[in-house]
């Protein structure tokens, strides 16, 4: 392992499937849809209102089970939003990357890994379990362990602290706001995880872990200042 390198991922997009996590989303959305017997599309009034709810939280902290229940709430009077089930799907749907345990397997022989998610803590522990992937991380950081989600800085220093302030860092993640934005600020060098072109910031683009994979053993970092 190399003392002063980092790989830090995002989780949600990033190394699960942009398909899964739709997937998995939308059958405990049309679920609650028919406990409520909901007739309108609520997967789109759904996705349109959480994104505004998803920006106001970089200001004002709340777990995304609590932005769920707002918005559920807010658009069709909801109360029980179904937690249980919300968890269930995303454990029974979600799927990684097909080339991620092979890239994952080799990294950490030579890199402190680290997740850093926006996701709740119950979660991030329970679809870890059921993909089987804990092992691989040295360090996890959600949002809700440090109240704070990206591009805040507080959830990157809280990575960068837990794995020795590395002076080498690399950001892998697929949100250009959240992560690109946030971990640029940082000085990272960034990854961007995109299915389809599009503009970025990021220092370079990513289809794969095996695109990673090239990348990294080029061993072309920034360092952190």
């Amino acid at each position: 392992m190399s003392s002063d390198t980092a790989i830090f991922l995002d989780f949600s997009n990033t190394i699960t499937t942009v398909e899964s996590e739709n997937d998995s989303l939308y059958k405990w959305l049309d679920f609650v849809g028919k406990k409520y017997h909901i007739t309108t599309d609520i997967r789109s009034m759904f996705l349109t209102k959480r994104m505004e709810k998803l920006i106001e939280r970089e200001k004002k902290y709340r777990t995304f089970m609590e932005i769920n229940h707002e918005v559920l709430y807010e658009l069709f009077s909801v109360e029980e939003i179904y937690e249980e089930e919300y968890y269930r799907f995303h454990e029974e749907n979600l799927k990684l990357r097909p080339d991620f345990i092979d890239f994952i397997t080799l990294a950490r022989e030579k890199f402190r890994i680290v997740m850093v998610t926006d996701a709740d803590n119950i979660y991030t522990e329970r679809t870890l379990s059921a993909l089987g992937i804990k092992e691989y991380f040295d360090h996890i950081v959600t949002a809700e362990s440090v109240m704070a989600p990206k591009p805040d800085p507080r959830i990157f220093n809280a990575a960068l602290r837990l794995s020795n302030n590395p002076s080498r860092v690399v950001f892998i993640g697929d949100s250009e706001r959240r992560d690109i934005e946030g971990a640029k600020r940082m000085k990272f060098y960034t990854l961007k995880m995109q299915d389809t072109p599009g503009p970025t910031i990021a220092d370079a683009t990513v289809h794969c872990f095996s695109d990673v994979a090239k990348i990294i053993n080029n061993g072309t970092f920034y360092s952190v200042s």
